[in-house]
């Protein structure tokens, strides 16, 4: 199998830390086909990074049925809890990155990609910080770190989480999440993970040499 892949994406990120947390040989490649061109929406309908190339020549798309069929193929090394409760807080982890974190960055991601796209950034910032709070307050009632083991919650969360700073801090001096003492607790803890750091620091790597392109 190989995963089709690009480092800058915390998409593509959150797959390759549950790769590695769950010990599998799967090669990482950069797609051979620049993205939304024809020729790669006629290969890849869906037109998304991550892909994941399975051996009989199918190609998976969408980083959480990637993560999700990774699991069941492969149980040994799980990061999906087996305790229903535990799964469902899980669940909800990924459930709030990609519905209500990942939408509120999409302007400050346009931004960067788009010259000439403007937003109102003080309007958005309050978008921004009001998704944390609610995280930040869920974590608090729902996540005791010291009985908490990694699960794919928090790897789906954590590459997201990382651009918050980088989207946010290109447009303002403020710390985004001052105040927010679970949410600050959950990131350390989670960047402990060796994986995970790996991950980010993959993320930073991809970002620095984007900027450095552009400058």
């Amino acid at each position: 199998m190989q995963l089709i892949n690009l480092n800058h994406s915390p998409y593509a990120t959150r797959v390759r830390i549950l790769i590695r947390k769950k010990k599998l040989e799967i090669d990482m490649v950069a797609p051979t086909l620049a993205l939304k061109t024809p020729e790669f929406m006629a290969a890849y309908p869906l037109g998304k990074i991550p892909l994941l190339a399975l051996d009989d020549g199918q190609y998976l798309p969408e980083s959480i049925a990637i993560m999700e069929y990774l699991e069941d193929a492969f149980p040994e090394h799980a990061c999906r809890p087996n305790e229903p409760l535990a799964a469902a807080k899980s669940r909800v982890m990924a459930s709030f990155t990609d519905t209500h974190l990942a939408p509120a960055l999409l302007p400050y991601f346009k931004a960067m990609m788009l010259p000439e796209f403007t937003f109102d950034k003080n309007a958005q910032y309050d978008v921004v910080r009001t998704a944390l709070e609610k995280l930040d307050q869920w974590l608090k009632a729902n996540i005791v770190l010291e009985n908490h083991a990694l699960t794919m919650g928090d790897i789906v969360l954590a590459p997201t989480f990382w651009w918050v700073d980088v989207t946010v801090g290109l447009h303002t001096k403020n710390d985004i999440t001052e105040g927010f003492d679970s949410l600050n607790q959950w990131w350390d803890w989670v960047r402990s993970d060796a994986d995970v750091q790996r991950g980010i620091n993959e993320m930073a790597s991809a970002f620095a040499a984007f900027q450095s392109q552009r400058s």
